[in-house]
């Protein structure tokens, strides 16, 4: 089974910084009964930045870190620790980490995407090799950020089919209320397709970039794209192994439908959209359904904007204007703004080369 598995700030560092290294440990040992399962573990983890405070007040006596750039040197202060500690912990039980530094522009293109792809299958294929994948903050820009981990995993997820992504955070699942609220209980199972989603408390930890809403919009998408998520506490005893043996620890967000490598790519592709084009109110109901293939025809577009040409990636807007979904061009806005409204035109974006957020949709 192929797993990828993101471990949240909160979850490893102490609020001084300090690396939390029972709960680290514990995180390795459990891959590595993973791995000597035969199971394809990639890990995504979170710290860098929150360790390179500490590195900072140690050697530099201050605490910063409010600017994009001051945020890049404790990246590239906290970095080196947080490996460090990987490969010690790693090599008790035969297992070398291998990282991976990336940011959005690394998924920007098709071909990107597929070169960190065949990198991480070389990887996988090495037994005895573990993955942990961060963002590049020490060079990411703020237009380049991902909104956050969270984030990073589900294209990580994407990339390699993944069966599952375990979110490891501090906090135990989804709750139905406000996680401080004593009345608030888990929700251990949510079945969009039966159910819908539910709503959650928009708080995020003190260290990290995400919160709740971001693991749930991640296992949106991902249940979107087949793959099972689970959100679960790192502190609960043995945490991945009893996900993996079913103990219904945490969430689980059900998958709905399998969906191609090319619309993972699609649905995951983290900017480089070159345009926007904007569907009728007949169309949106049809895609609203669901229950139809259906690709985008000039006569149910209103509105085309930007520069794109064939190939490119652009967005799908609702008539109201809210993006509800992304695809490739099979030929340029120009030709496209010479057949919008018309019949008997052929289709700008292919039902195989296109994605459409159903969570979005208005």
């Amino acid at each position: 089974m192929k797993i990828v598995i993101k471990i949240g700030t909160q979850a490893i560092l102490a609020p001084d910084g300090t690396l939390l290294r029972r709960a680290l440990s514990s995180l390795v040992r459990q891959v590595a009964a993973l791995a000597k399962d035969a199971h394809d573990v990639a890990l995504v983890s979170s710290g860098a930045v929150g360790s390179g405070r500490r590195v900072a007040r140690e050697t530099l006596g201050q605490d910063f870190g409010s600017t994009i750039g001051e945020k890049q040197v404790l990246a590239s202060l906290g970095q080196p620790q947080l490996m460090q500690t990987y490969s010690r912990l790693f090599k008790p039980h035969g297992l070398s980490p291998a990282q991976l530094l990336l940011t959005k522009q690394d998924f920007q293109t098709r071909q990107h995407y597929l070169n960190i792809a065949r990198l991480l299958r070389e990887i996988l294929a090495h037994k005895k090799i573990i993955p942990v994948i961060n963002e590049n903050d020490s060079v990411s820009v703020e237009e380049l950020m991902f909104t956050d981990n969270d984030e990073l995993s589900g294209l990580i997820a994407a990339q390699i089919n993944a069966d599952k992504l375990i979110i490891l955070t501090s906090v135990k699942g989804v709750y139905d209320g406000a996680p401080d609220d004593p009345s608030s209980k888990v929700i251990p199972v949510i079945d969009a397709e039966k159910d819908g989603w539910p709503q959650v408390s928009t708080a995020r930890t003190a260290q990290g970039r995400g919160g709740m809403v971001s693991k749930l919009g991640t296992a949106r998408r991902m249940s979107e794209l087949g793959i099972t998520t689970h959100i679960a506490a790192l502190s609960e005893k043995n945490a991945l192994l009893r996900i993996m043996k079913g103990d219904g620890i945490g969430t689980t967000v059900l998958p709905a439908r399998k969906k191609s490598n090319i619309k993972k790519w699609i649905a995951f592709s983290a900017g480089g959209k070159n345009g926007v084009v904007q569907i009728n109110a007949p169309l949106l109901e049809i895609l609203k359904e669901n229950k139809r293939v259906v690709s985008l025809l000039p006569v149910g577009i209103t509105k085309c904007s930007g520069d794109f040409e064939k190939g490119d990636l652009v967005e799908i807007a609702a008539p109201g204007g809210k993006k509800i979904g992304v695809g490739i061009a099979r030929y340029g806005a120009e030709k496209l703004r010479e057949y919008i409204g018309q019949k008997g035109k052929p289709a700008v974006i292919h039902y195989d080369h296109l994605h459409i957020r159903t969570g979005d949709l208005p």
